[in-house]
Parts: structure tokens; C-alpha cells; sequence
């Protein structure tokens, strides 16, 4: 059965579609991506400047429909397209699923806000579960016109939301938690996503609901619930998508089919059912609309503990899910470059610094030459070199964030032990944390977020080190390396060939 697909796709702001021949090129500058694609498609693609509607009834396509959605999820992958939902007055019923266990003080915010969304209240029902509370719990849940259900037992939040599915009357089930309060809009803006009949299931903007202490401040940026602000499509079994259970909607045929939440974890279930997800072929997205805000914890040892917690379930969902490895692009000259500077840091041999200059400059024209022979696109000079060192930059601070993440604790008595390389250190810690502060721009002073960036950074990995301890295997810590257009390689044979193998000459989208 071919899938339905309302809405329309448009082109993202900066793409630009290129007339060459009888076909085209589409081509975005920030990052610097190319695209050569064929007459039927470049037709297409000139439609959706002011919107492409693909559904079997209102296009006379010259491609087939799976065709084109299949060049337009790469497209949208890629940063050049965007689909946007109709807004036609989509109103499914929904089940809204909230697991409670002791919150008392803080049920009541919550019920309060559902009950004031902007959403038909004739199609929605609300069901909370209280999961063996022992204070007033159930007695503030009375209070409200929703469905209170009672376990027996304490059984954790996953089963507590495997219960109320298990009741609930809705197309779609939407869960939340009991210390987050929904926005008005919360449903309104994220029902409409599920138009895509590819789309199971739907992740919406985790916010922050306090500001007043450094922590508050520091979670409102920082905070692993927020996904960010950049829509999000994840498919097939290799991809580390996910969405948290906080501000989670899901079609609950799927649900139910994939068994629901698993019952053994109190940690890390979220990850594990999109994992799931994904493997048994469904496709999920991310959304930063549908604004929830969280209460999160704001004592200094509670926040890192559960950051703590947080790293102890990742060597388990590794373990799970054999099919899904951290992976990083290799290109060797940024590489090469990287590894020179690192020399030069360390004050042994001062041509290091300049011999890497060199190997970027001649990865720009390679690149510059590239364009203008293989794809017929002339760029000057300057642009190249902004797009260059955008791209380098990017790839240095996600291998300075993953050795932060995953190694800082080891970092620190090897500094002490062997101080050359002091500066190295200090490199690999301050590129990523700059970055984040100049990019999310927390109410804090740098000073500030830097140690709370430190102390969340140690807590995680002093989780995932203990949680392999319990697993006995440190599969999570394998980084898989990959060269655009290809599989991941991991072999040093692999690693050599790409090396004197220009990577990425031979690829349609080059980066």
C-alpha cells in the first residue's frame, strides 16, 4: 500500500535549484552541499519552491510517488527540503498517558494544563496511573475529570505506561510526565505530523519550567530532554535516534504491536523502544514544536546522579541493540590536520602548525576544483574557505564533545602525570563548551558553565564505565568511522585506502 503524505514539501532557505542541461543541481552553501538529479526530479523540485503537495490525488507526478518521496527524505536528510503538515483541522482522538508515583505537590500543574489545551476536549481523554503511591497522590488526581487508574505495586513508569495503553481509547497515544506542564498548543502542533502515515511516532520541544537557580539555568540549555532545535527524521536499525517518553506521541496500533515499554528498565526504556522502533522498520520524528516544560531536579547531587543513571543505561541498550554504533565521518585531511595541530600544541616540532595549514588549503581548492569540473559550480575563494572551515570546525568540536564525554576522567590524571600535554587537554575541553555557550547561551557566566558542564560530562561517564563494569562489555565505547557516500569502516586497511582515495569525489552529495 502506498503511504499518505499530506502537506507540502518546500525548499529550505539557502537551497538554490540550478538549471544544467536538461537536468540540475540543487545546492545549499552553509553547509556546502550538491546535489545532481535528473529532469523528472528537478521538476519536482522546482514545484516545491512554493510548495509540493505528493499525494496520489492532487499531483500528476512525472515520477512515481515512492519515487519521490525516496528523493525527498533524502533531500530533507541532506538540509535542502522541508515538509511541512496541512493545517486542515487533523483532530484524532488521543490518549494522553501520565504514570505518577509520589508527586503529589506536582500532579496538579500538570492535570491542570492538559485540561486547558487547545484541542477539541470531546477528542481527548486523559489517563493517569498511579503506580502504589503512599501519599496524596491519588486524592490530588480525584480532584480533576480524568481516569484514574491504581496498580497494585510499584512497577516502575514503564509499566505504569504499558497500563494505561492498555486502557486507552485513542488513534494516538501521547505521553507526559507527571512534573511537566503542556503548552496550550502541545498536541495541536504535534497531531498534525502524524498526516505522514510513515510517521509512528512523534517527539515534541522538552523546555525548562524553572530559571531561578544556576542549575535551572544551566538545565534550561543543557538539559538531556531537550532535543534541540532542528527537525528530526529517524529510519532503519543503524540510527541512534530518539525521543524522550516526557514528550512522546505514538500511533498505538504501533505500540501495542511492539510491546510497549519494556518493564525490566528504569532508565533508558525511552531509547530502547524507538530502537525498537526503527529495527521492526517504523519511522519516527522530532519535532521542536509542541512545547512541554519540565521540572527537572535542581539539587547539585541529585542532577548528576541522574546524569549518573543516565550513562549506566547506555552500555545496556548497546548490548540490545547490536546494530547501532556511535559513528564519526572520516576525512583524512581534517584528520591529518587535527593530528598536526595536536603536535604543534605540544611545542615539539613548530612546523607542525604550518604544515597542517597547508593540508587544509589544498583540501579547499581540491574541493573548489571538484565543484567546478565535477558539478559546473564556480566558487570564489572566500565562500570556499568559510564553507572549509565551517566543516572542519564542526568535525573538530564532535570529536573533542565525544573524548569530553566519554574519556575526561582519564584526561585528568595523565595531565597531571605527563603536563606537555596540558594544552591539549585544555584544547579538547574548551573547543566544546565555548561552543555550547556561544550557541545555546545559558544565563550564566562562562566560569559557571564550564564546571557544571564538566560535572555533567564526568557523572555520564562515570556512569557508562560502571554500567560496562555490570555488562561486562565496552562495546559502547567503539566508534565507528565512515567516509561520505560509504559504509562505516573500521579495519586500518580501510582507513589507509581513504587516505591516498580522494573520499568523496565519486559521491553525489559532497560535503
Amino acid at each position: 500500500m502506498n503511504p499518505t503524505v499530506k502537506g507540502s514539501f518546500h525548499l529550505r532557505p539557502g537551497t538554490n535549484l540550478i538549471p544544467r542541461g536538461r537536468a540540475g543541481i540543487v545546492l545549499s552553501s552553509m553547509p556546502l552541499r550538491a546535489l545532481k538529479v535528473n529532469t523528472a526530479a528537478f521538476e519536482l523540485l522546482q514545484r516545491c519552491s512554493d510548495g509540493l503537495t505528493l499525494d496520489n490525488q492532487s499531483v500528476e507526478s512525472p515520477v512515481p510517488v515512492e519515487s519521490a518521496l525516496s528523493l525527498f527524505d533524502r533531500l530533507c536528510r541532506a538540509g535542502l527540503l522541508e515538509w511541512k503538515p496541512p493545517e486542515d483541522g487533523f483532530e484524532p482522538f488521543v490518549s494522553i498517558v501520565v504514570a505518577v508515583y509520589n508527586r503529589a505537590g506536582e500532579i496538579g500543574s500538570c492535570l491542570e494544563s492538559l485540561l486547558n489545551l487547545d484541542y477539541p476536549r470531546s477528542k481527548y481523554e486523559i489517563i493517569v496511573v498511579d503506580d502504589a503511591s503512599d501519599d496524596d497522590t491519588p486524592s490530588v488526581v480525584s480532584q480533576f475529570d480524568v481516569k484514574l487508574l491504581r496498580q497494585n505495586r510499584n512497577g516502575g513508569q514503564s509499566a505504569a505506561r504499558n497500563a494505561g495503553v492498555a486502557q486507552a481509547n485513542g488513534e494516538i497515544v501521547a505521553f507526559i510526565d507527571s512534573d511537566c506542564t503542556a503548552e496550550p498548543e502541545w498536541l495541536r502542533e504535534l497531531v498534525p505530523y502524524f498526516q505522514d502515515s510513515r510517521n509512528a511516532l512523534a517527539g515534541g520541544y522538552v523546555d525548562s519550567y524553572y530559571r531561578e537557580s544556576v542549575l535551572d539555568r544551566f538545565e534550561a540549555t543543557k538539559s538531556p530532554l531537550n532535543m534541540g532545535q532542528d527537525l528530526v527524521v529517524g529510519s532503519g536499525e543503524e540510527s541512534d535516534f530518539y525521543v524522550p517518553t516526557c514528550n512522546m506521541l505514538v500511533r498505538r496500533e504501533v505500540y501495542l504491536t511492539a510491546g510497549g515499554l519494556d518493564e525490566e528498565l528504569r532508565v533508558g526504556e525511552d531509547v530502547d523502544f524507538c530502537w525498537k522502533l526503527k529495527e521492526n522498520g517504523h519511522r519516527l520524528i522530532y519535532v521542536p514544536k509542541g512545547r512541554i516544560r519540565h521540572k527537572h531536579r535542581n539539587r547539585f547531587v541529585d542532577t548528576f546522579k541522574r546524569r549518573f543513571d543516565y550513562g549506566t543505561s547506555e552500555p545496556v541498550l548497546y548490548s540490545r541493540h547490536r546494530a547501532i554504533f556511535k559513528h564519526y565521518p572520516w576525512q583524512p585531511s581534517c584528520m591529518t590536520v587535527f593530528f598536526l595541530c595536536g603536535l604543534g600544541l605540544l611545542g615539539w616540532f613548530t612546523w607542525f602548525a604550518p604544515a597542517a595549514g597547508l593540508i587544509f588549503l589544498w583540501d579547499m581548492t581540491s574541493k573548489k576544483r571538484f565543484y567546478q569540473e565535477q558539478v559546473g559550480i564556480g566558487l570564489t575563494f572566500s565562500s570556499m574557505l568559510k564553507v572549509t572551515a565551517s566543516r572542519y570546525f564542526e568535525l573538530l568540536y564532535h570529536l573533542c564533545s565525544h573524548l569530553v564525554r566519554y574519556y575526561f576522567v582519564l584526561m585528568i590524571p595523565f595531565a597531571f602525570l605527563f603536563p606537555t600535554i596540558i594544552p591539549i587537554v585544555a584544547a579538547l575541553v574548551l573547543i566544546p563548551s565555548i561552543a555550547e555557550f556561544f550557541r545555546k547561551k545559558p544565563l550564566l557566566g562562562f566560569p559557571v558553565f564550564l564546571v557544571l558542564y564538566l560535572a555533567e560530562q564526568m557523572s555520564y561517564q562515570a556512569g557508562v564505565f560502571w554500567g560496562c563494569i555490570k555488562q561486562r562489555g565496552f562495546r559502547t565505547y567503539r566508534l565507528v568511522f565512515a567516509t561520505p557516500g560509504s559504509e562505516p569502516r573500521t579495519s586500518f586497511f580501510h582507513k589507509i585506502k581513504a587516505i591516498f582515495g580522494y573520499a568523496g569525489n565519486s559521491a553525489a552529495v559532497s560535503r
